[in-house]
């Protein structure tokens, strides 16, 4: 075996996690408050920066990997005693390749590889040169004969949120330039005939205007996001093999997923109102412990076919209205809660400091938009046997998850309350290798008793 040695960004990791020790000096600075006890944190610091370059250094020398003639990937660390770590081809359920800008710039790949049954935190990610981490890739899971795609709808999707975005946080920017414009003058004297406290005061003073301004700054926190994920999937390929399914793209950051089929858990499509809009659905896969946070791929309606080729064996649950009668009322909490507080205080703003009503309508309408989605999950959730698959749909926030089971190996579980057994319901989750969990709330018993029946006898 010819060992090699780790790119440098691996301690980049290291470094990142150390960031708040370098916050530790300058705390002195803060009750000191003069330029010599600034000298002496920046002389600190800088001695904990050589340090921790010198441990960075040491990472990097008693750590490498190797390919054996079988094909099987070592990782070594050698400080004190020797420890492998070995994993072959046959023990990955996935594996992927990240690209981002600063990797790309100087030339580094990380690499993580998935186990079958591991957990996230049990997985192994390397950085490597990309050349080496694309022959590593090829060595434990190889392309043979691949069938490419190009599906578009990925691009045009995620740039109608990106338009959308963009509109809603430059309104987001005007209405805060507004609220701070009309932010009163401090005058002492009238504020001294009202009697409320400076808390008071203050908040009557830069509430409106802050809330508002941190409004527009979500959103465009939430716009770089998005604009992130529309630079990762132009020049979006989606492959498939005998054995098989992947996918890479990106523009300015480069990703690549290789899944092995027969580990798949499950497959997720995800229903939002956006998606109905544009009639775009994006299809997530999970592996064992991988589940990307980009769609493997996004169809189009129409394009059902190519759906067909790539999860042949995917099977929709039916277009069914779940079971309503004595329901728990748990769908409605999570949203429920915070828009009435939220609409009551939009109530009482509107008398009492009518400046900050608009800002508050915000979130008032944003946890609306959950509501409406818990009314939807509390009408559609639910668990069916079609075709031989488990299939189940489950409502998260705004999104519909449609999701297929592939994996034999799943662990059901059925929690009952005292209330839900008096009415003949339950809470299913269904827990796959990789712990990876999904649950489905308040369904009825009997359909969980097919669930069980079917997992004995299959």
């Amino acid at each position: 075996m010819n060992e090699r040695r780790l790119h440098p960004f691996t301690v980049l990791r290291f470094l990142r996690k150390t960031l708040v020790v370098y916050l530790l000096p300058l705390v002195q600075v803060l009750f000191e408050r003069n330029w010599t006890a600034l000298h002496t944190a920046l002389r600190q610091d800088a001695l904990l920066f050589l340090l921790l370059c010198a441990v960075s250094w040491g990472i990097l020398r008693v750590s490498s990997w190797s390919l054996d003639d079988t094909g099987v990937f070592h990782l070594h660390w050698r400080l004190g005693i020797r420890l492998d770590r070995a994993l072959r081809g046959e023990m990955l359920a996935a594996l992927t390749i990240d690209r981002p800008l600063l990797y790309r710039m100087a030339g580094a790949s990380r690499l993580t590889l998935y186990p079958v049954g591991a957990a996230q935190k049990h997985t192994l990610s390397v950085c490597l040169p990309k050349a080496d981490a694309e022959a590593v890739a090829d060595q434990l899971m190889p392309l043979v004969k691949p069938t490419l795609h190009r599906p578009a709808g990925g691009e045009r999707a995620a740039l109608g949120f990106l338009g959308a975005n963009g509109l809603s946080t430059l309104a987001l920017f005007v209405l805060a330039v507004r609220q701070t414009r009309d932010v009163p003058d401090w005058n002492p004297a009238v504020f001294a005939q009202i009697q409320v406290s400076f808390l008071a005061r203050f908040a009557a003073r830069w509430l409106p205007a802050g809330a508002a301004w941190l409004l527009a700054a979500a959103g465009f926190l939430l716009g770089a996001s998005l604009m992130r994920s529309f630079a990762q999937t132009v020049h979006y390929t989606v492959w498939h093999t005998a054995d098989q399914i992947g996918s890479r793209g990106g523009w300015l950051e480069h990703f690549e997923c290789r899944v092995r089929t027969s580990e798949i858990s499950f497959a997720d499509v995800r229903i939002s109102p956006a998606a109905r809009l544009m009639k775009r659905w994006p299809v997530f896969v999970t592996a064992g412990g991988c589940s990307p946070e980009l769609p493997l791929f996004v169809y189009r309606s129409g394009e059902e076919a190519l759906f067909r080729e790539l999860l042949p064996e995917f099977r929709m649950p039916p277009d069914l209205l779940a079971r309503t009668e004595q329901r728990s009322l748990i769908f409605f909490a999570p949203a429920g809660i915070p828009f009435a507080l939220c609409l009551l205080l939009t109530l009482v703003s509107a008398t009492v400091l009518p400046q900050l009503t608009v800002t508050l309508l915000i979130p008032t309408l944003f946890f609306g938009a959950l509501l409406a989605g818990a009314a939807v999950g509390y009408r559609r959730e639910g668990l069916w046997l079609r075709e031989g698959r488990m299939t189940l749909r489950r409502q998260q926030g705004l999104y519909l998850h449609c999701i297929c089971v592939f994996h034999p190996d799943v662990c059901l579980t059925a929690a009952q309350s005292p209330w839900a057994a008096s009415v003949g319901r339950t809470n299913l989750t269904l827990t796959f290798p990789g712990w990876v969990k999904l649950k489905v709330r308040s369904v009825p018993l009997r359909d969980a008793e097919k669930f069980f029946r079917f997992m004995e006898t299959n």
